[in-house]
């Protein structure tokens, strides 16, 4: 009986550290950068757009991603966001493309469509990205922020 109750807690024990494992990464973060963004659908009060990203795992050790929830501001004013459930293997030391989609309000675009009416985007843009990328444990996610510019 004592060993029944033994060998239950010990397997009970490796599920548990089994499924924490993701939650100690080592190492540093993936890199999330936008490769494309492509209008896809413009209605009256929403548009999509189709954004490429690239992952990149800089790390020594596989990364299981099973979805994004990502913001992207355009020069400092949010412009974008999006969720996605697609699931991608990002092998150690390197990247995977993916394809999301993105949502932006009237509002958002009106407010860029003003700046770049005043000259704002002469030289480029500037843009943030952040989010989380979602691994297959419960409650944990990778955070990422990352900027950059087009031209």
């Amino acid at each position: 009986m004592k060993r029944s109750a033994v060998a239950a807690c010990l397997a009970i024990l490796a599920v548990l550290v089994s499924g924490c494992a993701s939650l100690f990464w080592m190492g540093e973060k993936p890199r999330i950068d936008i490769v494309n963004l492509t209008p896809k659908e413009m209605r009256l009060l929403e548009q999509t757009f189709l954004m490429e990203l690239r992952i990149q795992n800089p790390t020594d050790a596989d990364l299981e991603v099973n979805g994004l929830s990502f913001e992207l501001e355009i020069n400092g004013q949010p412009f974008a966001r999006g969720v996605s459930n697609q699931g991608v293997k990002v092998e150690r030391l390197s990247t995977k493309l993916v394809q999301v989609e993105a949502y932006t309000g009237l509002t958002d675009i009106l407010r860029q469509l003003s700046e770049a009416r005043k000259g704002s985007y002469a030289s480029g843009f500037t843009y943030r990205l952040k989010g989380s990328v979602h691994t297959g444990a419960p409650s944990f996610r990778l955070p990422f922020d990352e900027t950059g510019q087009f031209k």
